[in-house]
Formats: C-alpha cells, structure tokens, sequence
C-alpha cells in the first residue's frame, strides 16, 4: 500500500491526469503483489461500470447540453431579472437565482457556471460590476450545481455508498437554497458598500414578470418532473435522467425551436467527452478503491480513529477539514470514489446518518469549487471574465464565509437537513 500511494503521488506531482494515475498507481501495486492476477484490472474497471445507477451520468450530461443549447438558460435569466428588479444589486441576484434554478436542470456545476456565466458576467461588466467579485460570486453560485437536485455529483455518492438516490436529492434542497440565500446576502452588502448609483433598483413590473415567466415555464418544469418524478415513484434517477433528455430535445426542437438537427450530433459528442471523462474517472478509482479495501485500510484507520477521537462532534470536525482538503486539492469525482468508501464506514460508526454524511460530502466538495488550486467553476468564470485566477481568489473571502456558516448549521444540525426526506418517506 505505501508503494501504491508513493507511485500514484509521484504520477500525479509530474503532470499525470489523477485518472490515470490511480490506475498506473494500482497496476504498479499488483506487479509487486504475484497473489493478485493483473486480470482483476479490467474486471473491476468493468465492474465499476456495469451499474444502473451511473448510467445516469452521461444522460444527465446529454439532458444540461440540450438545456443550454436550447435557449433555456437565457429564459431562465430573463425571468430571474423581472423577479429581482426592485432590490439593489439585483444582477448579482439574478446570477444567484439563474445559477440555482439551471442546477435543477444541469446537474453539473461546470456546465451551470459556463451556461448563466456566459449571459451574466458581460451584463454585470455593463453594470460596473468589479469583474473580481463578478468572477467569484458566479463561480460559487455555479458550485450550488451539485447540491441542487438533480445532481451527478450525489449520484456518485449514492453508487458508493449503497443510499438512495433519490433521498440524497431530497435531502440537498435545503443547504442548496441556504448557500443561495447566502450568495444573495453577500451581494447586496456588496452593492451597499459600491454607492447609491451603484445597479439600482428598478420599479417591479408584474406584467414582465408573467411575460418572462411564461416564456421560462418549459425550462422551470423540468426540475419539477425530476423531482417529484422520483419522488413520487414514477421512475428512478436513472430514469429521471433520461425523461430529462427526452424532454429537453421535445422543447429544444419543437418548442423553443432553438435547436436544429444537425446540432445534435455535436451536442451528443460533446456529452459524451465529458461523460468519457467522469466515466474513466470512477473506473480508475474503484480499482484504487478495490485494492485499498483489499488491504484493510478502513478497518485500519477505523481502529486508530476509535483509539484517537471518542467525541462524534470532534469526528464530524475532523471530517469536514478531510473533505474540503480534498475538494481544494482533487476533483471531486476522484475524492468521492477514492476517499468515500474509507470514510463513510467510519461515519456509520460514530451514528452519523447515510443521508447527513453524503450531504456533507457534497456541501464541502462543492465549496471546493471555488477553492484553488483545482476550484473548477472558479476557474470557468475566469475564463469567461478574462480575470486571473489570482485576484478573482482575494475576493472570493466573503462567500467562502457564506458557503461555511451553511456548513456549520448543516453539519451540527442534521435534522434541517433530513426533515425533507423524512417527510416524504412518511
């Protein structure tokens, strides 16, 4: 095992992608070991694969790209403003509010940070918007993406963990609009501190409201067929994933008619890249996953842990600082995949609930988005701001405050956060 983590560190330290470097990692580690065949690699790669649930991976990346393409992140925006108007500072709301209701169609934070980002980061650069902030506050109302049902990211979790799907969507509804609500406080103290003339409010038209409104109406249904899709029992996340898809080509080609045939190929292709990628990911990690638990390193950690740390509170203290170390430094397909099938036997063991833990992995994850050095949608709103990461990084400081306090409550307060799944299993 230190073989293994000494090879899979050094691949990673010259520029390997992790992928194949928890790969070449583990191969390196049954070389040395002849009482493990190296035909356990492509077994257990194929083993990591041949699952129902994360075939809803790459439709959910199917569904976000026919959303985008489709004109409904646009409507969504056009809707968030006539809803936000009348408060100062009402843009960067409206980025928050987009963000959110795109990460109920998406699934993905990277692709809800690129679709609202594209449209918003050039309207708050018109507004006189400082660009370092602008870049930041996007960058985290992109990283509500994998909290906010739907989300692949939970998806994973529930594949590794054995919880249910379904219940891990419901149970992120509430740190997702807490870390939103948050977003938007920090936004308006921003706007404050600009001036008066800073993006003033304007008078609230109702009529523009239901204009918008009914223009975005195909794009706001669909987190609700998703949601209460599987809430109800009507189909699984798998299977939630895929309506999703069938849904967005109905509204992209006939509906918002934004959508040509001869842009599905490219749109398919392009989830399929970015499937490919996650994909490879989670077969790579379940092998290093495989080998780790072959060895009885959960038990091992697990023992000392026990001997170390007798206080649930101190555990759950002791988890959070693992995750978001993990979040600022791994992508959190690898994280989850790689660390969670260590960590989450020691959470059973000290009464933490399934549900709380894989919410809690979720919540510091995402806050690893923003986070250099890996910080994904921070470095996609940099891109479409043409900020460096650097300075955007100084102003990321008051919303990092924001996404921990909603840590904090969700960590030390389990019930608001599986009130929600509790009710429904009723």
């Amino acid at each position: 095992m230190i073989l293994l983590v000494l090879l899979m560190l050094a691949l990673i330290i010259i520029g390997m992608p992790v992928a194949f470097a928890l790969g070449v990692g583990t191969l390196g580690a049954l070389l040395v070991d002849p009482s493990l065949p190296l035909t356990l690699v492509p077994q257990r790669m194929f083993t990591a694969l041949d699952s129902w649930p994360i075939m809803a991976v790459p439709l959910f990346m199917l569904a976000g790209g026919l959303m985008d393409k489709g004109g409904m992140s646009r409507r969504i925006v056009e809707f968030a403003s006539a809803c936000f108007c009348f408060v100062k500072g009402s843009l960067g709301m409206v980025t928050v509010m987009a963000s959110m209701v795109f990460a109920g169609i998406s699934g993905s934070s990277t692709a809800d940070t690129a679709a609202v980002g594209s449209i918003m980061l050039p309207a708050m650069r018109s507004k006189g918007y400082d660009m370092r902030f602008a870049a930041a506050l996007q960058a985290a109302a992109g990283a509500i993406g994998p909290i906010i049902p739907p989300s692949i990211l939970m998806i994973v979790i529930g594949y590794v963990t054995g919880t249910s799907v379904a219940q891990l969507f419901l149970a992120g509804v509430v740190p997702g609009v807490l870390i939103g609500v948050g977003l938007m406080v920090v936004t308006y103290r921003q706007a404050l501190r600009e001036g008066p003339d800073f993006d003033p409010p304007v008078p609230f038209d109702m009529r523009r409201v239901a204009d918008t409104g009914v223009r975005a109406l195909p794009a706001l249904g669909l987190p609700l067929l998703i949601v209460f899709g599987i809430l109800g029992g009507i189909f699984t996340a798998t299977e939630a994933a895929a309506a999703a898809v069938v849904y967005g080509l109905v509204v992209g080609l006939f509906l918002y008619r934004e959508i040509r045939w001869k842009d599905l190929p490219p749109i398919a292709l392009e989830a399929a890249e970015t499937s490919a990628v996650v994909l490879f990911i989670a077969a790579t990690a379940m092998l290093f996953a495989w080998l780790v638990a072959a060895h009885q390193v959960p038990q091992a950690l697990a023992a000392f842990l026990q001997a170390q740390i007798s206080d649930r509170i101190v555990f759950l203290l002791f988890l959070n600082v693992v995750l978001l170390l993990l979040g600022m430094f791994l992508e959190s397909f690898s994280a989850v995949i790689v660390f969670v099938p260590i960590l989450f036997p020691l959470a059973l063991d000290f009464g933490i609930d399934p549900l709380h833990f894989g919410i809690l992995t979720t919540v510091n994850l995402a806050i690893g988005y923003i986070t250099p050095p890996y910080g994904a949608t921070l470095f996609v709103a940099c891109g479409i701001s043409g900020e460096s990461v650097r300075d955007v990084s100084g102003r990321v400081v008051p919303i990092l405050v924001a996404m921990l306090c909603v840590l904090v409550l969700v960590t030390y307060c389990p019930d608001a956060v599986l009130w929600l799944p509790r009710l429904a299993a009723q």
